[in-house]
């Protein structure tokens, strides 16, 4: 088989759509698909001070990569890094190493913070402290984990001063989260997954995924044609997340429909035209304690410390 755009000797071939690509145009295709995306999105600006999540995984790996090939074209705008370390023993320190080392050799501005500097916990200190769930503890691990790397991703755009915060969400990513929300019946957040970057509050960085349509076999032979170290291991909490079962049903059901997770994206970005006028459940206020944008009295950030602080 040879490649569809040359001739070449093919390393790869997309199952929805049956395209064989050589090494050059996987590569190429995989700029050109997060250039459209952008684009199409309008997720960056020429001049944009942008800040990428790294956490040593596949998805910010590669992101970063790419991003620095789309932006060498645009020399007024800045990349920086920032990694979190939750504080996850035996895990987490790997994902340090690979962020650190894919940073460096690409000589990029690089700030690394921590649940436990930041929020006064790691991790494992919190589900140690609140105790088994199901019983003394009401989630699972992945959504308090969720809840600080959202706040404090937040906090760290801001203070490296960032017009617009990336994460390296996948296709799959997506639509799980769509199948999530419908799965709820939570409209409201349903009807705000838009993939177009928003100033929805003075105290929130606007966000965007650039790889939200890129699907994650992709990106993982983006990393091996390219020599991109990552880390590869599982979370040890990744079995507690409900979100792992409709993971395991996208990729199951794509085996024999590969245009399942485009075509919920695609379900979705219309629907989202028509709940425009979907009313927001509260409006959003400001945290009695950090002043970052909630729809109760504080932030589920500082909800979660006061939980482990009395």
């Amino acid at each position: 088989m040879k490649c569809a755009f040359c001739g070449d000797q093919v390393v790869y071939v997309r199952q929805y759509d049956k395209t064989a690509l050589c090494i050059k145009h996987f590569n190429e295709q995989m700029v050109k698909r997060t250039q459209r995306t952008i684009t199409k999105h309008k997720m960056l600006k020429r001049d944009d001070r942008v800040a990428v999540g790294v956490s040593g995984g596949k998805d910010s790996i590669a992101l970063l990569n790419i991003l620095t090939k789309i932006e060498s074209e645009f020399p007024e705008s800045e990349i920086v890094a920032i990694t979190i370390d939750e504080g996850i023993e035996g895990y987490r320190e790997e994902g340090m190493l690979y962020a650190k080392k894919n940073i460096q050799k690409l000589n990029i501005e690089h700030h690394i913070y921590s649940f436990k500097s930041d929020f006064g916990y790691d991790l494992d200190e919190i589900i140690s402290k609140l105790g088994e769930r199901g019983k003394s503890r009401e989630f699972g691990a992945c959504s308090y984990c969720g809840i600080l790397r959202r706040k404090i991703l937040n906090q760290a755009a801001q203070d490296v001063g960032a017009d617009i915060l990336l994460t390296g969400h996948n296709l799959e990513d997506e639509a799980e989260t769509v199948l999530l929300n419908i799965i709820r019946g939570d409209i409201q957040r349903l009807s705000r997954l838009d993939p177009k970057p928003r100033k929805i509050h003075t105290s929130l960085v606007p966000r965007a995924k650039p790889f939200r349509n890129s699907p994650q076999a992709e990106i993982v032979m983006y990393c091996y044609l390219n020599d991109l170290e990552y880390q590869e291991i599982q979370c040890p909490y990744a079995v507690e997340a409900y979100r792992g079962d409709v993971r395991e049903f996208i990729f199951k059901t794509q085996e024999k429909q590969p245009m399942l997770s485009f075509n919920i994206l695609r379900g979705h970005e219309k629907l989202l035209k028509m709940m425009q006028t979907v009313p927001p459940k509260k409006e959003l206020r400001e945290c009695n304690n950090c002043g970052e944008a909630t729809t109760s009295d504080f932030c589920r950030g500082c909800w979660l410390k006061n939980q482990l602080d009395s």
